[in-house]
């Protein structure tokens, strides 16, 4: 990756005494005006702060009623038994996954609950293809569910090592349990929605009163789980055709990938809305944001994106996109997008590696689990960076009073000075700190 932009340094040029107060203080009056005029507020472009790092295989962020951070952490796997993941590589069981808490209050990071199941490829230092406790949400009385992956042929659970993969449970972090609930990944071996080769990795959920919503991501199909627990199909992403990108080996001008649902939430609306990976071969463009208003069937709702993971409603009625890469093949191009109920996009923040979680709070804060794959990973904070307030309006002849002012000080600081004392100002030093990001 390239070095990041979030720092920069900048170098102060010398006032010329008196020029620089008088053109500062009528400079500051004129482009107050101008930003005000001519700038949206929703234009400012955005900092990044790391809250924690050392995440391992981060997944699902959400934010808790009293308004503190819960993530979830595949983890990295173990020592066994193992399987062959739907990705062809090996990925080994081990008890290392963990529901992460922070703390805004205190800014400390804690493993609320730990010791839960986990797959990762053993053969590499970071633990790659973590698998295991993918997303989290709350229902309106602040409960907390979860969901776990798999992403291989689900008939091979009983021998995976637990039989939580594939389940959403719910979690009570006061008391340190999970308690089973339904099994997403038995309707994908039973049902098979989309008619191609057994796959399930559910990966993320929304619970809406009784019904929990749930995006299978390697069976391409939105389920619904009641209060029974009974699974019931919502909607099949069939395959699309596209553009494959340049590969090292050949590819028919046009390629059908699968949808590989991803991301949902509950929008400004009322309505569900879920966002597409797109499958192999990750051609850029073809991911797509769809819509369920939980009565008519799921329509897509926008297209264009690349690669898109996770969907989070922001306070300012608008849908937050996190994009895990503009190029899948390519250096790490991940972005969080801001998409209007209108169709408008905008790019907010595009100094991100791999991410894989988001998160939106009340007072506009976008969180970002990055760096998701493998143990190295990071919460992020990205805020807005302040911009300048219009100043009151100031009569034109109360501008230039006070500008005389600030004249007749410099000069007599001028005339004070003996010749003999006057000595050449040297330029300031160059600062180092935080830059917003060029998406804004």
């Amino acid at each position: 990756m390239s070095p990041s932009p979030r720092t920069t340094a900048s170098r102060q040029h010398p006032l010329r005494q008196g020029q620089g107060l008088l053109g500062l203080a009528l400079g500051a009056w004129a482009g107050a005006g101008l930003l005000a005029a001519g700038a949206p507020a929703d234009a400012a472009p955005y900092r990044a702060r790391t809250l924690v790092t050392g995440l391992e295989n981060p997944r699902g962020l959400t934010i808790a009623p009293n308004g503190n951070l819960v993530l979830s952490e595949a983890g990295r796997g173990g020592g066994g038994p193992c399987l062959v993941a739907g990705s062809g590589n090996t990925l080994c069981y081990g008890t290392t996954g963990a529901v992460g808490l922070f703390d805004r209050s205190t800014n400390v990071y804690s493993r609320a609950l730990a010791n839960l199941p986990s797959l990762a490829d053993q053969s590499s230092p970071l633990f790659l293809e973590g698998t295991g406790l993918a997303d989290l949400a709350f229902n309106g009385s602040g409960q907390l569910f979860g969901v776990f992956g798999f992403g291989a042929n689900p008939t091979l659970i009983p021998a995976a090592g637990s039989p939580l993969f594939g389940r959403t449970v719910a979690i009570d972090l006061a008391a340190g349990s999970l308690t089973p609930l339904a099994d997403i990944a038995a309707f994908e071996a039973t049902q098979n929605p989309d008619g191609q080769d057994l796959n399930s990795n559910p990966f993320a959920l929304v619970v809406r009163g009784d019904d929990t919503y749930v995006t299978d991501s390697g069976g391409n199909s939105l389920v619904k789980a009641d209060g029974a627990n009974q699974v019931s199909l919502v909607n099949v992403f069939p395959p699309e055709l596209v553009t494959p990108p340049p590969l090292p080996f050949p590819l028919p001008p046009e390629f059908p990938a699968q949808a590989v649902p991803t991301g949902m939430t509950i929008g400004p609306d009322g309505a569900l809305y879920i966002t597409q990976l797109s499958g192999f071969p990750f051609a850029p463009g073809s991911a797509d944001v769809f819509r369920y208003d939980f009565t008519n069937p799921v329509t897509k709702f926008a297209g264009g994106f690349s690669n898109l993971i996770d969907i989070a409603a922001g306070p300012d009625d608008a849908l937050y996109l996190l994009q895990y890469s503009d190029d899948f093949f390519g250096p790490p191009s991940g972005r969080v997008l801001r998409l209007g109920l209108d169709g408008s996009v905008r790019s907010i923040f595009d100094d991100l590696v791999s991410p894989t979680g988001l998160a939106v709070g009340r007072d506009g804060t976008i969180y970002v689990a990055n760096d998701g794959d493998g143990v190295n990973g990071e919460l992020l904070a990205l805020t807005p960076v302040p911009t300048p307030g219009p100043l009151p309006l100031l009569g034109v002849g109360v501008a230039f009073a006070q500008a005389r002012r600030l004249r007749r000080r410099c000069g007599g600081l001028t005339r004070a000075r003996s010749a003999t004392a006057r000595r050449p100002v040297p330029p300031a030093t160059a600062n180092g700190g935080d830059r917003p990001s060029p998406g804004g």
